[in-house]
């Protein structure tokens, strides 16, 4: 595996490539599950929760999304994992259904570090993918961080970046000295 550079919006040629339309995946591509072992080891690196290829600069429709471990605290002060890792592979990914009612959350994004702002997204989507097999699958009303994720997953993979989806720029803040409770929201 080989961690990747993660492009980043402030840049202005790392933008250009962020911007741009993914082309599909043609499948079987046998270089296919390397890049994506190479992508999980970049997001966790980077402690993300997602992460699309045009991020490390490949212009084409595959991303994943990892929804972290669920961990619970016992009395005694140990933790146990209650739920473990959820990891996805999207490829040429496509919202088929979206929920018509909209959530606010706080969004970041590996391409802008430490930067978050109200994003607005749908409470649920159907997605449609392919798997590394080519198998067409469909992942029928992902919510919460999952569902959320997708969407800012499939955004980039149509060029289009979290800060264009904030409807008030007052909330889009530099959080590097926030005290660390105020991230948890």
């Amino acid at each position: 595996m080989a961690k990747r550079r993660i492009l980043r919006i402030d840049s202005d040629d790392d933008k250009k490539i962020l911007k741009a339309h993914c082309r599909p995946v043609k499948l079987p591509d046998r270089n296919i599950k390397q890049l994506v072992a190479d992508m999980f080891e970049t997001m966790r690196e980077a402690n993300g929760v997602g992460l699309a290829a045009p991020q490390i600069g490949l212009p084409i429709q595959l991303c994943i999304v990892e929804v972290p471990a669920e961990i619970e605290e016992q009395e005694d002060g140990t933790e146990v994992e209650v739920a473990p890792a959820e990891p996805y592979v999207l490829i040429n990914p496509r919202i088929v259904k979206a929920s018509g009612d909209e959530v606010l959350r706080d969004e970041g994004c590996l391409s802008l570090p430490g930067w978050y702002g109200q994003v607005p997204r749908h409470s649920w989507v159907t997605v449609e993918f392919q798997e590394l097999n080519g198998k067409l699958r469909r992942l029928r009303r992902a919510d919460g961080l999952l569902g959320w994720a997708i969407q800012h997953e499939i955004d980039h993979l149509q060029g289009v970046l979290f800060t264009e989806r904030i409807r008030d720029l007052s909330t889009l803040r530099d959080t590097a000295n926030e005290p660390e409770e105020t991230l948890a929201a």
